[in-house]
């Protein structure tokens, strides 16, 4: 029989979720603004006539905007989240952790 307490040891999910805010704001700096291609339809250099302009007004320009706030309110997401868990767990619950982490 043990009587020492385990070891505490950083949360793995705290890490998990600081590559993911990483990734998020990598993916929001990659992310091309969407006013620039779509500005070009019409008598832009890029796109002309009819069918360009459907594409903009069904397709590019009603989602820009929807795009664009997921995109910008997936870190804060991700933060609010993250303030939720533990700074460190026992040592054995961060094994059990690492383990979910890898089979996802």
């Amino acid at each position: 029989m043990c009587d020492e307490e385990e070891r505490m040891v950083p949360n793995p999910y705290l890490a998990a979720m600081d590559s993911l805010i990483r990734r998020t704001e990598n993916a929001v700096e990659d992310t091309p603004n969407m006013d620039a291609p779509t500005d070009s339809i019409g008598e832009g250099p890029a796109w002309t006539g009819r069918k360009a302009r459907e594409i903009h007004d069904d397709y590019l320009s009603p989602n820009a905007d929807p795009v664009r706030t997921a995109l910008n309110d997936l870190v804060s997401d991700v933060e609010t989240r993250k303030g939720e868990f533990d700074a460190e767990v026992p040592e054995g619950v961060a094994n059990a952790i690492r383990a979910d982490l890898n089979y996802r």
